[in-house]
């Protein structure tokens, strides 16, 4: 079953050049696919029309069998760690992972006990305010929200920045079990070798401008 695609899709900002041409991906359930590419190649872009954050300039994207960006209820399904991603500063880190769980359809309970579990796993205060907050805190926040809802499909970009050797060891064995319970997750980056083992599909097509 394949749970997201892109056939030839190109995109490029008003009036301005082709980020990347013709690119196209299929992913199937249970697969970990690495998008590997210089910083400032496009992968963020690629990933948020993933999404369906932004639509492509042409082209054809599917994610669960719907285009993304026509169907925001995918992003129920969905966990999401992208560059721009922004939490509220005067809140704490916990007020926002429980404020944006009720989004993703998450009720209280249900986020305030598996919050539990990732205080223990981090070992993170997640009661100090974000703008009072490390990147690598701000960093393991936004991870958290992204699994809150237990999504099917994970797309992150560049999950490891702003981790340290533990946390970034945390966050592989999340992902080793993620893996196998059978879900699917799509990272980009430039080095997959931080997640030896668990990528099963690396990809180098080019996607600079």
């Amino acid at each position: 079953m394949t749970v997201a695609s892109m056939e030839n899709v190109s995109f490029s900002f008003a009036n301005g050049p082709k980020i990347f041409d013709n690119f196209s991906l299929s992913v199937k359930k249970g697969e970990f696919v690495y998008i590997k590419g210089l910083n400032g190649s496009g992968k963020s872009t690629l990933l948020k029309i993933l999404c369906g954050l932004i639509p492509p300039t042409t082209g054809n994207v599917s994610v669960f069998g719907k285009e993304p960006h026509r169907n925001p209820e995918i992003l129920k399904r969905l966990g999401i760690v992208i560059d721009g991603m922004g939490l509220y500063r005067e809140l704490s880190l916990r007020e926002n992972i429980l404020l944006f769980a009720r989004q993703k359809g998450v009720t209280p309970e249900m986020a305030e006990e598996a919050l539990k579990k990732y205080v223990r796993m981090w070992n993170i205060d997640f009661n100090r305010k974000y703008k009072k907050s490390s990147h690598g805190m701000r960093k393991i926040a936004k991870l958290t929200l992204s699994l809150i809802n237990d999504p099917e499909l994970l797309i992150w970009d560049e999950p490891e920045l702003a981790l340290d050797k533990k946390r970034h060891e945390t966050l592989v064995n999340l992902l080793r079990d993620y893996k196998e319970n059978g879900k699917t997750c799509i990272i980009a980056g430039t080095n997959p070798d931080m997640y030896q083992g668990l990528i099963d599909r690396v990809i180098e097509k080019e996607v600079t401008i």
